[in-house]
């Protein structure tokens, strides 16, 4: 996908096709000829954030993924938060999630103090440490994407470009070092799928700068399992799980069954769900009678 065009691979030949002639798509979609033209296959997994406006809309990233590879570099000057939003973005797409901390080696006693900051939205994710140009632990990643579409998540300079080259023997993206700041530069403008031999693929995508989650919460349901069951057993429906009185949550904390630096994350995360569930509501009722007036008209 760049610039309006999409380049579409079938068995015998690649074709450039205008994206307005297409169904919406996105690198990953299967794509078939209909008698219409063409018509896209139905996902069995979807990447995507909310779109960098002020629209309620989302932008999607990737489709069809088996596996996200959230990659963070462990000298990153960005808080822990954004770590949390991208694992909680890779659960909402459905497909398999990995974190990868790269430059291990210049950063050693980065990894603990990480993981101990995202502890409690790791539940059933794998985290895997590489040096700075990827050489350690590749043959666990090798094994890993195997016969498998993944995609690589996160800030420009963590490393995707330069691992998607190692696992492509070359055939990938340009690189390049790290600004003064500390900052990666955007080295990939496109989003663009390659073929690894032996079977798989990968999608190689820009860096990222702003993380807002587009979902349904199912990222949240599978990193809080514990606390959204919890949720479910409150007295009142609409709990704001911040009083003792009828509410599970407080009732687990005060217990010591939870602690309350994990609900209080769980319900950060909850309050930001809810607010985009409520701006989708809204701007659907506003679809909705806008529909109606033309009918009527």
């Amino acid at each position: 996908m760049d610039r309006g065009w999409a380049t579409v691979q079938s068995e015998s030949q690649t074709t450039r096709v205008p994206l307005r002639e297409c169904p919406p798509i996105v690198v990953g979609d299967w794509l078939v000829e209909g008698p219409e033209g063409l018509e896209r296959l139905e996902r069995r997994s979807l990447l995507a954030r909310r779109a960098v406006s002020e629209r309620v809309e989302p932008q999607l990233m990737a489709a069809n993924v088996d596996l996200v590879i959230v990659t963070w570099a462990l000298d990153s000057r960005v808080g822990s938060n954004r770590l949390k939003e991208l694992i909680l973005m890779a659960r909402d797409s459905g497909a398999g999630v990995v974190v990868l901390l790269t430059k291990e080696d210049l950063f050693p006693d980065s990894v603990s103090v990480v993981m101990a900051e995202v502890a409690e939205v790791l539940d059933g994710v794998e985290v895997l440490a590489l040096d700075a140009r990827g050489h350690l632990a590749l043959g666990t990643i090798r094994s890993l994407v195997a016969h498998k579409t993944i995609v690589f998540l996160g800030a420009s300079g963590a490393g995707k470009s330069t691992l998607t080259n190692l696992l492509l023997e070359g055939r990938g993206q340009e690189t390049a070092e790290v600004g003064r700041t500390g900052e990666g530069r955007h080295t990939t403008t496109s989003r663009e799928l390659f073929a690894i031999e032996g079977g798989g693929a990968i999608i190689d995508s820009p860096g990222i700068r702003d993380v807002t989650v587009w979902g349904e919460g199912e990222g949240l349901k599978a990193s809080f399992p514990e606390l959204d069951e919890l949720a479910e057993q409150c007295r009142f429906s609409d709990c704001t799980h911040r009083s003792i009185e009828g509410c599970a949550l407080s009732i687990a904390v005060e217990e010591g069954v939870v602690s309350a630096a994990r609900r209080d994350q769980y319900l950060a995360f909850l309050e930001e769900q809810r607010a985009l569930d409520a701006e989708r509501e809204a701007l659907e009722r506003k679809i909705n009678r806008a529909r109606n007036r033309r009918r009527s008209s």
